[in-house]
């Protein structure tokens, strides 16, 4: 179900350098380009299900945002190893 989301440009712009300071995940990745191709790679920045895409690490107003509905990433406990497995780290 899509629901309307109003931003005026000051909200993006203060969220977007949220992001680039205090985001979750932040680095370069390659974005395709509009007329499908060329890739150009764009500083990214996630804050929630939020990313925003910059010209360069150094801009300071975003260049665009994509909103990541229903994505869910959660850490997933590692499984614990059988008994047999910790005598041959023991060996070891």
């Amino acid at each position: 179900m899509q629901k309307g989301l109003r931003l005026n440009d000051g909200h993006v712009t203060y969220l977007g350098l949220l992001a680039k300071k205090d985001g979750t995940r932040r680095g370069s990745l390659s974005k395709k380009s509009s007329d499908n191709t060329k890739w150009h790679t764009k500083w990214f920045a996630l804050l929630q299900n939020m990313l925003f895409y910059f010209e360069n690490e150094s801009s300071s107003r975003p260049s665009g945002l994509y909103l990541l509905e229903g994505c869910i990433c959660d850490r997933a406990p590692s499984p614990k190893p059988s008994l047999s497995a910790k005598d041959c780290l023991e060996k070891q």
